[in-house]
């Protein structure tokens, strides 16, 4: 198949393209997103995707700059026929027209089957296969852009298209590599051992899982026959135990249990009599005890109650003498407050003499500035007066006037220093320099230009110094000197001696205004601060004038003095003040600390006097209730010796319990009561468990248990004899399929000789080393893997290699692959490279053109897509740009 031309219309960024393909090598440029690749993928769409396709398979296609449907027509040619494939791609309504040269067209789903046959595929892939099986079609010959460097043996067998590669390799062999006995023997074995096997396991309902179902269900009869007879044995067991419990149980547990309980009885009757008489003894001792400690009790009152009563004695004496320092103190205090009033008054009326003496001087004071100010003020005036009747400039014009005399006196020494002087030395005519004339052996200075006559027709102009410059020198002096006349205009000067003495006294006269601008300043508030009001001030005046007493108007100079000398004694005052105020403080908390003790000592006294009179009447009560404390001891003698006649009977009794009771024989008695049915409890469900063992052992007796288990095991033993035979004839017919495989396998390597051989033809310019080769292998499962490079005596794998060298091993393999499949496509295929080449140097690329040229020599067409096709135009038979 070789493909001639193709149109576009309306396929992404194409509007309207033609393509035109040579028989050989088709070279496409263009610039980065000029829509190369999208030529790619519209042809390979167009080759294996109905035109009714839907979804992403269209609009992948659609244009967004262009309006309308894409449409692509190729043209192509096989062995036999001319072709012509036009497609619109519109969704469901898309449209199929395949035509042969000089016959009627095919439309629609017959043009799409046709074209499958053409194309050597099974179908033309419809919307759901688009994206699972698209990328597969042709990825052994068309290489899109960014897979170059992707192994190629890697993927799966439609990505190379392994079937029919097999059977042209077959074709290409030396000799038959399976006979058809040998394919009838295979298919035999793979039916056999597929009845009996599959993925998951034994397969179901197969011979091999028909024995292995009968091995099962003869080990579980015989499990359950050995259950049976274990389960007879050991009911047996099971019954002669619970018949000895019960024997135990109802013989000897249960009647000296009853015996303990009577014995327990007893015990409990003694310790019920035993305990009146131990609380009876205790009541007896408390209450004499009880005696006892009254008695002591009021002995302690008597001598507690005469001390508190000479202790209160004391307190009073010293209650009233503090009482009688505190109103003397309190006295003192008011004395004290009198003065501090009266020195707070006086202290008052000097600080109001002090400020209206303050007030007088700063009236005073600011008047005197106001007074200067109005000074000041005018003498600036003044001055502003005279400083503008003296007329002008500023200091910097009155430098550059000076600069420009300098440079004007400067000018005028050179144009001096170029006089020239005249000498006759002969002559025979008249010579006259400027009207005066000179005879022979005479000279005359000249300064700047003049003129010379000789004779009456000759006149000689001089201008000494016209080769240095002499004209423009003369032209500076007279700017200078104009420049120097404005500038003396300016200040109305006649020399510049007369324009700095005014420049000086104009600068005499803007120091005195910044001395008296700087002395209003001082004069002058702060910007924060208001400005005081003099009739403020007076008003003041008159106000503390007036709060005065009329003898204190006159101003008095010791106010100050007299004022801190009142400060001094009020101070002393104040802290003689506080020093006895907290004296006085002190003795009030001495006093109240005094009180509340002897509060607290009344209140002691009278408890101690009710706690006397209490235990008094205690006592006389008890006594009367219990007796005396001689009565008590009698008492509690008897009682002690009726507890050990007690105490002993209760002793013998326990010795002879045969539990050792040592608690109470309430609880014991409970827990014997509790024994007693939990032993009745017992022997009921031994008698249940009797009566169950005995049904079982009759039920289990009546069959012949051993002979049961004897032929149970008879039957597992043919039945694993079975399972073994059937299983050992499926692992030698799995073995020998094995076997056949791995022959075959062997067999099989002979595919990639060929194949092998050819990759080593293409990759020729490339290996430096005439040993170097390409190394792959082939697997009756996987297929052909393992792509890699043999350099040097190494062997890389494909992702060993480098980006450059995978792409170049690739492009042989693919060219290796085409080349190998092309009779079975009328002698030809075509390779496509879209940008394939990218990470190849420079000095490769000149062996991957060789490469390029070897494949279109073998009968194959080749189009590369490429953003530099400069490199491939010597070997191009056809160069397209995009534009």
């Amino acid at each position: 198949m070789r493909l001639i031309r193709s149109e576009f219309a309306s396929v992404r960024r194409h509007q309207d393209l033609v393509l035109d393909f040579a028989p050989g090598l088709t070279v496409i440029g263009g610039a980065n997103e000029s829509g190369k690749s999208s030529l790619v993928e519209a042809l390979h769409r167009t080759l294996f995707v109905r035109a009714a396709s839907s979804g992403t398979a269209a609009q992948d296609l659609r244009s967004q700059l262009h309006a309308g449907h894409p449409q692509i027509k190729l043209e192509f040619e096989t062995s036999e026929q001319h072709w012509t494939l036009l497609k619109r791609f519109s969704g469901p309504s898309g449209t199929t027209q395949l035509q042969a040269k000089g016959q009627v067209a095919l439309i629609g789903s017959a043009a799409e089957d046709q074209l499958a046959h053409l194309l050597g595929v099974d179908e033309i892939l419809n919307s759901r296969q688009v994206n699972k099986t698209l990328p597969s079609r042709w990825a052994h010959l068309w290489v899109k852009q960014g897979e170059s460097g992707r192994d190629l043996l890697s993927l799966s067998h439609e990505h190379y298209d392994l079937n029919n590669l097999i059977e042209c390799l077959e074709q290409q062999a030396e000799q038959s590599l399976q006979s058809p006995l040998d394919q009838r023997v295979h298919t035999q074995l793979e039916r056999l051992v597929s009845e009996s096997l599959s993925t998951r396991g034994v397969r179901q309902q197969s011979e091999l899982w028909k024995r292995q179902e009968a091995l099962k269900t003869a080990k579980a009869h015989h499990t359950e026959s050995l259950e049976q007879l274990r389960g007879f044995e050991l009911s047996c067991e099971e019954l002669d135990r619970v018949e000895a419990k019960l024997h135990n149980l109802e013989l000897e547990k249960l009647p000296e249990l009853r015996r303990q309980r009577q014995r327990l009885l007893q015990l409990q009757e003694a310790l019920q009599k035993l305990k009146p008489l131990t609380l009876q003894q205790q009541q007896l001792e408390k209450s004499c005890a009880t005696l006892r400690k009254l008695l002591a009790d009021s002995t302690a009152c008597e001598h507690n109650l005469a001390r508190l009563e000479r202790e209160l004695k004391e307190f009073e004496t010293t209650y009233n003498a503090a009482s009688q320092q505190i109103k003397e103190a309190q006295q003192r205090t008011a004395e004290l407050e009198q003065q501090r009033q009266a020195l707070e008054e006086q202290g008052l009326l000097l600080r109001q003499r002090k400020d209206r003496d303050e007030l007088k001087q700063r009236l005073e004071r600011l008047s005197r500035q106001v007074e200067q100010r109005q000074r000041l003020t005018e003498q600036q005036q003044q001055i502003n007066t005279a400083f503008n009747k003296i007329e002008g400039g500023t200091a910097q014009e009155l430098q550059q006037l000076k600069k420009t005399q300098e440079e004007l006196r400067a000018v005028a020494i050179r144009i001096e220093s170029m006089a020239s002087t005249v000498l006759v030395e002969a002559t025979d005519q008249t010579v006259s320099v400027e009207g005066s004339h000179l005879n022979e052996g005479e000279s005359c200075d000249q300064a700047g230009v003049f003129r010379i006559d000789v004779g009456e027709h000759v006149r000689l102009k001089i201008s000494p110094g016209e080769g240095t410059g002499l004209a423009s020198l003369e032209d500076t002096q007279k700017a200078l000197q104009i420049a120097l006349k404005a500038g003396l205009k300016l200040w109305k000067a006649s020399s510049l001696e007369e324009a700095q003495q005014r420049s000086e006294q104009r600068k005499l006269l803007l120091q005195q205004q910044e001395l008296l601008k700087a002395q209003l300043t001082q004069l002058i508030p702060p910007s924060g601060q208001k400005a005081p009001n003099l009739e403020e001030l007076r008003f003041q005046l008159d106000a503390l004038n007036q709060g005065l007493p009329s003898s204190d108007l006159k101003p008095d100079s010791d106010h100050e003095k007299e004022l801190e000398q009142c400060r001094i004694r009020y101070r002393t005052l104040k802290d003689e003040s506080e020093t006895h105020q907290k004296q006085v403080r002190q003795l009030e908390i001495q006093h109240d600390t005094q009180q509340k003790q002897w509060q607290q000592k009344r209140l002691q006294h009278e408890r101690l006097k009710a706690e006397k009179e209490q235990c008094f009447k205690q006592h006389q009560s008890l006594e009367q209730e219990v007796g005396s404390q001689q009565q008590l001891t009698q008492s509690i003698e008897t009682s002690s010796s009726q507890q050990e006649i007690l105490k002993a009977h209760i002793g013998a009794l326990r010795r002879s319990t045969s539990s050792q009771v040592n608690g109470d024989p309430k609880v014991e008695l409970e827990t014997l009561d509790r024994l007693e049915h939990q032993l009745t409890e017992q022997r009921q469900e031994l008698g249940i468990q009797r009566g169950a063992l005995l049904e079982r052992c009759d039920s289990l007796g009546q069959s012949d248990l051993h002979s049961a288990v004897a032929e149970a095991s008879a039957k597992l033993e043919l039945a694993t004899q079975a399972e073994q035979q059937e299983a050992l004839l499926v692992r030698a017919r799995s073995h020998l399929l094995q076997r056949f495989q791995q022959a075959r396998s062997d067999l099989s390597q002979r595919y990639s000789t060929p194949l092998k051989h050819n990759i080593n033809q293409v990759l020729q310019p490339l290996l430096r080393n005439p040993a170097d080769s390409c190394s792959l292998s082939y697997d009756t499962q996987d297929g052909l893997q393992q792509l890699g490079l043999q350099r040097e005596g190494t062997l890389f794998s494909f992702d060993q290699l480098s980006g450059g060298m995978k792409e170049q091993l690739n492009a042989a393999l693919r060219i290796a692959i085409a080349d190998t499949l092309k009779e079975r496509h009328g002698g030809c295929l075509p390779l496509v490279f879209d940008d394939a080449f990218t990470n190849t140097d420079a000095q490769r690329l000149k062996g991957v053109l060789e490469m390029l040229q070897q494949a279109v020599s073998r009968g194959l067409q080749v189009i590369v897509l490429s953003c530099d096709p400069d490199p491939y135009k010597c070997v191009a038979n056809k160069l397209i740009m995009i534009d």
